[in-house]
């Protein structure tokens, strides 16, 4: 989504929409900006297409909608006290990017891994075991199968 677009503005809905609203605006424009069925250039209806995607996404996640509200108020604020004419610029933060960023795994995550993983074949290892104590065939076939 371009930074200096407003999702509201986008999807053509005011900040204090439901969700009933937005899910309307949104399947109306993506039906009119579908790159399948508009008469626009393939390149600018796909480009539209995932503005409108993208801005439907942030707004429908009540968490994403929220942190994006505070910071269109946050610029909001900035600019209306003008206080720093520097701070004029900010756009509001994009979610929207940030949402498939990938963390190292820590330190406790990797050795619940490591014990799911050895539990899992302890429990195999001990099957197999157990079935060769019995004196049972490993190769079983079903009498369905058969």
């Amino acid at each position: 989504m371009a930074p200096s677009s407003n999702c509201y503005e986008l999807l053509g809905v005011s900040p204090s929409a439901n969700n009933a609203e937005l899910r309307k605006a949104f399947r109306e424009l993506s039906k009119r900006l579908h790159p399948d069925t508009t008469s626009l250039p393939s390149d600018e209806a796909t480009r539209q297409f995932q503005n409108v995607c993208e801005a439907y996404d942030l707004l429908s996640d009540p968490v994403l909608r929220a942190n994006y509200d505070l910071s269109i108020e946050r610029n909001n604020n900035l600019i209306s006290q003008n206080k720093e004419p520097y701070l004029t610029n900010i756009k509001p933060v994009q979610f929207s990017k940030s949402i498939g960023v990938r963390r190292p795994l820590s330190g406790g995550e990797l050795f619940s891994l490591f014990l799911l993983i050895t539990s899992i074949f302890l429990s195999l290892a001990l099957g197999v075991f157990i079935a060769l104590l019995r004196g049972g065939n490993l190769d079983f076939t079903p009498s369905w199968l058969m």
